[in-house]
């Protein structure tokens, strides 16, 4: 999983879960980090996701054993405390596809990362997430999940639009 750099300003396109005035826990939010003298950003994910991270690997290492229940417990149990982890999104998008062929279900994965990537981008300003900086690879990896599901559901303009969605927010590869 990627790490939060720290070295560049950030934003955050989503909001805390909170109604203004309202006091309780701040709901996690992923936010954009811009790398120094560029214009490119890296995703920044929630502190829970690194808490997380020991359950989300269980879940990985019980997957590649061929144990895809026990890897959808674990991963579900990581959800728990973290429910806006692209990585563990991503991971159960990909088992209900790749092991049930569940495509309304690895859709909602996939769609629910690729959504809160989409929610924490400022409508304002032009961003690009570069694929191989180790914060963005979760969001390419569940538009292409996605677009494979819409695919397989016979919705291709939908599956179009994920994509030309991702390569427009990662740019030219250089």
């Amino acid at each position: 999983m990627g790490e939060h750099r720290g070295n560049g300003d950030r934003l955050s396109g989503l909001d805390s879960g909170r109604q203004p005035g309202e006091v309780g826990p701040r709901r996690p939010a992923i936010g954009l980090s811009q790398l120094p003298n560029s214009k490119d950003f890296e995703l920044v994910h929630p502190r829970c996701v690194l808490q997380r991270r020991g359950d989300y690997e269980e879940g990985m290492e019980l997957w590649k054993a061929g144990d895809p229940e026990g890897a959808i417990e674990a991963l579900r149990f990581a959800l728990e405390g973290c429910g806006d982890n692209l990585w563990i999104h991503v991971a159960l998008g990909k088992i209900a596809l790749e092991e049930s062929q569940d495509y309304n279900l690895a859709r909602g994965h996939f769609g629910y990362a690729f959504e809160l990537v989409e929610r924490a981008l400022p409508k304002s300003v032009a961003v690009r997430l570069p694929r191989t900086l180790p914060g963005n690879k979760p969001f390419f990896e569940a538009a292409e999940g996605l677009a494979t599901c819409y695919e397989r559901m016979n919705r291709r303009d939908e599956a179009s639009r994920v994509r030309r969605q991702a390569e427009r927010l990662g740019g030219p590869e250089r």
